[in-house]
């Protein structure tokens, strides 16, 4: 793929962000026109200031405000600069908060397995060949979406097992975010397993509900 090629397929943003004495270089690559929320997700692991707690100022203009916006309509472009006000988390709470960042980052990426998965079973059936000749790739792709679902509850364990004390109100809201995604994907997955099972036993085929269709 060529440079311009890359060019007109992503979008690319790299900026600084101030606080205070602190700099932080963001570095975004998307596949869409990045929005003001993209850039306050980015701020917030970089800056450990929670989103609700951040005040984004660019050339006068208040950026937080406009979280579903995208950056350019405010003339951001790259290497621009961006001043951020807001406190960061007490040591212990924001150290609960960067695991809970962590895990559910890590579950967005089990969305990329679940998929793969639904593709390449879309695209079995849509070959028309005989279940028999299909049973060693579908066994696979059964054996891939429980491998994914295996790892969705050892994410879910470890959330629901963090002893956070209730003054600590931005990573108890964050917990609940992450388990409520968690357990979306624990259901998504059941559906891809379910179907596939059907599948192979000669079922009805179904359409599976995927990552891209939550």
């Amino acid at each position: 793929m060529s440079n311009l090629e890359i060019k007109s397929r992503f979008h690319i943003l790299h900026v600084e962000v101030s606080h205070g004495s602190d700099r932080h270089d963001i570095h975004i690559h998307m596949e869409r026109a990045p929005l003001v929320r993209d850039l306050m997700e980015e701020v917030e692991k970089k800056s450990h200031v929670t989103m609700p707690n951040q005040q984004l100022i660019f050339r006068g203009q208040r950026l937080h405000q406009n979280p579903d916006t995208e950056l350019e309509k405010f003339g951001l472009f790259n290497g621009n600069r961006i001043m951020l006000i807001g406190e960061k988390l007490a040591e212990e709470e924001d150290g609960h908060f960067q695991r809970l960042l962590t895990i559910e980052k890590d579950v967005k990426l089990i969305d990329d397995v679940l998929e793969l998965v639904c593709r390449d079973f879309e695209n079995i059936k849509q070959s028309q060949q005989a279940r028999s000749r299909c049973e060693h790739f579908l066994f696979d792709l059964q054996q891939r979406g429980e491998r994914a679902q295996t790892d969705l509850k050892k994410f879910q364990a470890i959330t629901n097992n963090f002893n956070l004390d209730t003054s600590e109100i931005y990573a108890l809201k964050k917990q609940s975010q992450v388990a409520a995604l968690i357990q979306d994907r624990i259901d998504i997955s059941s559906n891809i397993i379910s179907t596939i099972s059907s599948y192979q036993g000669g079922g009805q085929n179904g359409d599976i509900n995927h990552p891209d269709n939550k």
